[in-house]
């Protein structure tokens, strides 16, 4: 029996721009990314859905459930680390309202696809927790609308809103059936 191989989660590289940009095409190639890594221990990604769950009659009162749209989220917590340059953004951001709170973010998996949006920082903990321990450091970072998705090894370097084919539409090999 082989070896079973397991993505680990820190192989996720989850991104923000801290010049702020706010526009996906116009901002991105003078982007300055900064990793969301140090201190970081925990993030968990939510595709929070908006369904339409409709009994129809020929369903025999079963209910046909639809998802018609999407909240991506990102909720991201640790500790606070003064001087990094991800964090250091974000906190500064702790009094901020509207589009202050807007930048660009960018979700690139083990396999290399990339997930790009514009983002809003949401929630913001820039410090807290008891006397005698380190600081706590969390936020949330929310995607707006639908975002760029890039293939791996796509390499040309555009983007398309494409959505990623279900594993089921995919043979034991990989191939597309």
């Amino acid at each position: 029996m082989g070896k079973t191989q397991f993505n680990l989660n820190f192989k996720n590289k989850l991104e923000i721009d801290i010049n702020g940009g706010t526009d996906l095409e116009e901002d991105k190639a003078k982007a300055s990314w900064a990793s969301l890594s140090k201190g970081i221990n925990t993030i968990t990604p939510a595709a929070a859905d908006t369904t339409d769950a409709t009994p129809y009659w020929d369903g025999d009162g079963f209910t046909d459930t639809d998802v018609t749209g999407k909240n991506i989220t990102f909720a991201l917590s640790g500790h606070r680390v003064d001087g990094d340059p991800a964090q250091d953004y974000v906190a500064g951001h702790f009094l901020d309202i509207g589009d202050k709170l807007r930048t660009l973010a960018r979700w690139t998996d083990p396999s290399g696809n990339i997930v790009e949006s514009v983002a809003t920082l949401t929630s913001i903990v820039p410090f807290g927790g008891a006397a005698n321990v380190k600081q706590t450091f969390s936020f949330t970072l929310a995607l707006n609308g639908k975002p760029t998705y890039t293939p791996a090894g796509s390499g040309n370097g555009s983007t398309t809103t494409i959505t990623p084919q279900p594993a089921q539409a995919q043979g034991v090999s990989g191939e597309s059936k």
